[in-house]
């Protein structure tokens, strides 16, 4: 699991889809559902529901999307932090 596996899973959770993820993310839709395949065999758990109609977050993907939300935040506040430009 990389920062790319975790971008990629938030950008489906937000954007309800595969085909909308890759939109935002700028890649086609096979990438996207590699790296959600990837993510889903590394922690053991399914993250979303696959319909015709899109996806739909299961309880495991809820608890991964908090988390991830979370790394995300540090990593890109990291930079910063280390200048010692952090906010109050």
């Amino acid at each position: 699991m990389d920062i790319k596996d975790l971008r990629y899973f938030v950008a489906v959770y937000e954007e309800g889809g595969f085909a909308r993820a890759g939109e935002l993310l700028q890649t086609v839709q096979s990438n996207v559902s590699a790296r959600i395949r990837r993510l889903e065999l590394f922690l053991d758990v399914q993250l979303f529901e696959r319909h015709r109609r899109g996806v739909v977050v299961t309880g495991r993907g809820e608890k991964l999307y908090r988390h991830a939300k979370r790394v995300i935040a540090l990593l890109e506040e990291t930079p910063a932090a280390v200048r010692g430009k952090e906010a109050a």
